[in-house]
């Protein structure tokens, strides 16, 4: 009886050993992205489905443990998800230029069997035990400076995104843009994060936000569909201003470089109409108090307006430069090109452009005095700087 015992004890736990090998993991993130002064969103996977929520607070010199704290679920039209590894969480009813701390929790859905009855596992959480609650700071309204660095042309190169962050401190920054094909396409979860997410999750991207700007490469792959989904936004475009302290930024969303009918699009292209969409909200929000009213005024576009005569640059410049020539726009960044050029203000482009390289970072800093850049290469030398 004893042996039978021990042989049980083994068993169970043995049991308990493999059961604990598929427990429920976070795979990938936290990340945040569409940060505003009164919200943000977080977003990670794991590896099984899951009911998702964050707990946060205002950062404060005390335990994460020391009350409750408000859980946003990650829900669709009233419901909370239950069915999906992907978890996009967005708090909202923030304070404009606070800091908070959060934590992220996700519990297994083992069986659905009906409304009534579903079956959840185990939960798992960040861990802020034996470390500190992952935090953030939401734009602030009024901020005197306003800092970023800007990443473009990755096309899944992560060790040249790390050797260029070496040179970066993102605790400093308020942002960090991906201006464009960070990915050469988009095929799958699993290459999307290969490719550059992961990567931004260890640099910075856990407690310093992304801004997200989609390139010509991004809308290629048969999971490119999916892309909007792990840089969710408040209207479901990729074009978008934001507003960072009394600064205006305009996320532009290029498109395609080539005519739609071209061969490598197999028929499925319609860039065309979707700038002619996107050239109508860009009209409309020019003229808006918040953007005419901004101390600075910047462009993201990761196809430059300067040159090419490629179909996609000739549509952008003929459908947007005109308006934005006449919107006091103080600086384009862009990409696309993978050589550096700089593009003074001239009879047809009213407003500077860097066009930055593959291998360069563009590092900026806006305050009372202006705009001030920095183009840094691989090794950690400012090879080019700017005031506007």
């Amino acid at each position: 009886m004893g042996k039978l015992k021990y042989v049980f004890i083994f068993f169970a736990v043995s049991v308990m050993n493999v059961m604990s090998l598929f427990a429920i993991r976070v795979t990938h993130g936290p990340y945040l992205c569409n940060m505003s002064p009164n919200s943000v969103t977080v977003v990670w996977i794991t590896d099984k489905p899951a009911v998702a929520w964050v707990e946060y607070m205002e950062a404060a010199d005390k335990s994460f443990y020391c009350e409750e704290h408000p859980q946003v679920y990650d829900c669709v039209n009233g419901r909370r998800r239950a069915l999906s590894t992907l978890h996009r969480v967005t708090l909202k009813n923030l304070k404009p230029g606070m800091r908070y701390q959060y934590r992220i929790f996700s519990k297994e859905t083992l069986q659905w069997n009906s409304d009534g009855d579903v079956r959840f596992g185990k939960t798992v959480a960040s861990n802020v035990y034996s470390a500190k609650p992952y935090s953030f700071r939401t734009f602030g309204n009024t901020d005197e400076n306003v800092s970023f660095v800007m990443f473009n042309d990755i096309h899944g190169r992560n060790e040249v995104m790390e050797t260029l962050a070496g040179s970066v401190d993102f605790t400093a920054l308020d942002f960090v843009v991906f201006n464009g094909d960070m990915s050469s396409s988009v095929e799958s979860e699993e290459q999307l994060f290969a490719d550059y997410i992961d990567t931004a999750v260890d640099l910075f991207a856990k407690e310093t936000p992304i801004m997200f700007c989609r390139g010509n490469h991004e809308p290629r792959g048969k999971f490119s569909y999916s892309l909007i989904d792990y840089f969710p936004t408040s209207d479901g475009h990729f074009y978008q201003l934001y507003k960072v302290g009394d600064v205006c930024f305009l996320v532009l969303d290029c498109g395609e470089d080539k005519v739609d009918s071209d061969i490598e699009y197999s028929g499925l292209a319609d860039f065309d109409a979707y700038r002619e969409e996107e050239a109508e909200w860009v009209n409309k929000v020019v003229q808006s108090d918040v953007f005419k009213q901004a101390k600075a005024r910047i462009v993201l576009s990761h196809i430059p307006f300067t040159t090419g005569d490629w179909h996609g640059a000739l549509h952008l410049r003929k459908l947007l430069l005109p308006v934005l020539n006449r919107s006091n726009i103080d600086l384009m960044l862009s990409g696309h090109e993978h050589v550096y050029s700089f593009h003074p203000v001239n009879d047809e482009l009213r407003f500077p452009t860097i066009v930055n390289d593959n291998e360069t970072l563009v590092k900026c800093n806006i305050n009372q005095n202006g705009i001030q850049v920095e183009v840094i290469d691989l090794k950690g030398n400012v090879v080019y700087e700017y005031e506007f």
